[in-house]
C-alpha cells in the first residue's frame, strides 16, 4: 500500500511539473529577445535604446531550427558584406574612419564609420557580426 501511495504521489508531482512552463512564466524569469531571420541560416538579434531605435545588432548563424539544433560552420564569408549592406547600407554608415584587423587564433576586423562600428569575428568561417551605432546607447 505504501508503494502505491509513493507511485501515485510521484505521478501527481510529475504531471504538475510538466504543465508549469507557459510564455508568461518564462517572461517572468528571463529577458525576452527578438530574433529576425535575415536569410536562411542567418539570424539577427537587435538591441534598442530608450527611444526604441536600434543601437546594436548581433548577426550569427542559426543555432536552432524546426528539427532541433543546427550545427552550421558559420556564416559563409562570401555573404558577410551582403548581409552588412542589407542591415546598414553604406549611405547610413557615415564617413569611413578606418579598418582595424587583429588576429590571435581568431580574427576580428573592425570597420569604423562616423555613425557605426562593424565588427566581424571569424575563425575560418565567420562566426559573428556586430553592428553598433555610435550615437545611441544600449544602456
Amino acid at each position: 500500500m505504501r508503494k502505491l501511495f509513493v507511485v501515485a504521489t510521484s505521478i501527481f508531482l510529475f504531471v504538475g511539473a510538466v504543465d508549469g512552463q507557459t510564455a508568461a512564466d518564462l517572461a517572468k524569469k528571463y529577458r525576452h529577445r527578438e530574433i529576425y531571420d535575415v536569410q536562411p541560416g542567418v539570424q539577427m538579434t537587435p538591441r534598442f535604446d530608450g527611444n526604441g531605435a536600434v543601437c546594436e545588432m548581433q548577426v550569427e548563424q542559426v543555432h536552432f531550427g524546426p528539427n532541433g539544433a543546427e550545427l552550421y560552420d558559420g556564416i559563409d564569408e562570401r555573404q558577410v558584406y551582403a548581409i552588412i549592406d542589407q542591415l546598414v547600407p553604406v549611405s547610413e554608415r557615415g564617413v569611413k574612419l578606418n579598418t582595424i584587423e587583429e588576429c590571435v587564433g581568431i580574427c576580428q576586423t573592425t570597420h569604423e564609420y562616423s555613425n557605426v562600428a562593424i565588427k566581424i569575428l571569424s575563425g575560418g568561417h565567420t562566426r559573428l557580426i556586430t553592428i553598433k551605432w555610435r550615437r545611441r546607447s544600449c544602456g
